[in-house]
Order: C-alpha cells, then sequence, then structure tokens
C-alpha cells in the first residue's frame, strides 16, 4: 500500500498509516536534536533546488539539459518529509534534521547520480496551478522530467529497489 496524503476539496484525508508515518517523523525530528551534525555545501545543494515559480519550472526543469526528478511536495505532509530532503526557513541550507537520512532518500538517490540527475521541490501550497498542470492529487507526487517531458512518475512512498530504478531510467 502506497504511503500519501490525498488531496480533497479543502481537507486532507489522512489514513493511520501517515499518522504513524508523522509520527516517526517527530521521533527522528526528536533523535536528531540530540545527535546534530554540522553539514557542508556539497555538490547536493547545486543538484537540489526549490522552485519559485511557474518561469522557474520552466527554465530550470523543463528546459534542463539533464534530466531532473520534480517532486511535489507540502509542509504539512508526512510521508513528504520521509521522501524529500530537509530545508531550513530559507531553503538556503540543510536543517539538522538532514543529518538523519530517513529524511532524504530522493537527495540521496540523486546525489550518488554525481550531477547527471537534479532534484526540483515543488511545494503544493505555493504553487497549486504548476501541482494542477501536472496532474497531481496526493502529495508526494514524483515525476521524472527528461528532455522536457515527463517519462515516468510515481505518488506516494516507494521502497528502495524501485526508487532506484526511477532514477535510473531518467538517467539511463
Amino acid at each position: 500500500m502506497a504511503l500519501l496524503c490525498t488531496l480533497l476539496p479543502s481537507r486532507l484525508a489522512l489514513s493511520s498509516s501517515v499518522r504513524a508515518a508523522a509520527a516517526n517523523a517527530a521521533a527522528a525530528r526528536s533523535w536528531s536534536t540530540t545527535h546534530r551534525r554540522r553539514l557542508s555545501s556539497t555538490a547536493a545543494l547545486r543538484e537540489t533546488f526549490r522552485v519559485q515559480d511557474e518561469e522557474d519550472f520552466k527554465d530550470k526543469v523543463m528546459k534542463s539539459a539533464e534530466p531532473v526528478i520534480v517532486d511535489f511536495t507540502a509542509t504539512w505532509c508526512g510521508p513528504c518529509k520521509i521522501l524529500g530532503p530537509r530545508y531550513g526557513a530559507a531553503g538556503e541550507s540543510w536543517s539538522d534534521e538532514s543529518s538523519f537520512c530517513f529524511f532524504c532518500r530522493l537527495d540521496a538517490a540523486v546525489t550518488a547520480t554525481e550531477g547527471k540527475v537534479h532534484l526540483a521541490l515543488v511545494d503544493i501550497d505555493d504553487l497549486s496551478d504548476l501541482a494542477l498542470d501536472h496532474g497531481v492529487q496526493a502529495v508526494p507526487t514524483v515525476l521524472g522530467v527528461k528532455d522536457g517531458k515527463v517519462v515516468d512518475k510515481f505518488v506516494g512512498l516507494v521502497e528502495e529497489d524501485k526508487l532506484e530504478a526511477f532514477v535510473n531510467k531518467l538517467k539511463g
């Protein structure tokens, strides 16, 4: 069963598995508070970026020479916190929570490609029209974009081997 948050008109339907994921995320944050590590700037910061507006999406995703994984996410979505990387308030640096790798599955997969694939984060609350344009009905929704076309997609959390196959399909 896929773990995801379903979007309903002005309501969020959370399954018990989503609530459990949110509880696990809270426990991980507590763990990271007591086990802090400082992270330096690395290639991951250059490969991962937050989409600011529709023009930014067109320039950095649709016109990109490299394949891009697009993570449609929301701050209130528990599974999104499990799948995606964690940023500080300004989105410029990693928060301390990112030291716990459970939170950075997509980012770790992208970093492993050594610059061959990039990761774009799209907050559906900030860019709802963009999410609707790409058929996002639940979060997390992850698209694989290559040469300006969506070549693959998954919704919810996926197993590590499926995530690896998704990334390899893009870079191959």
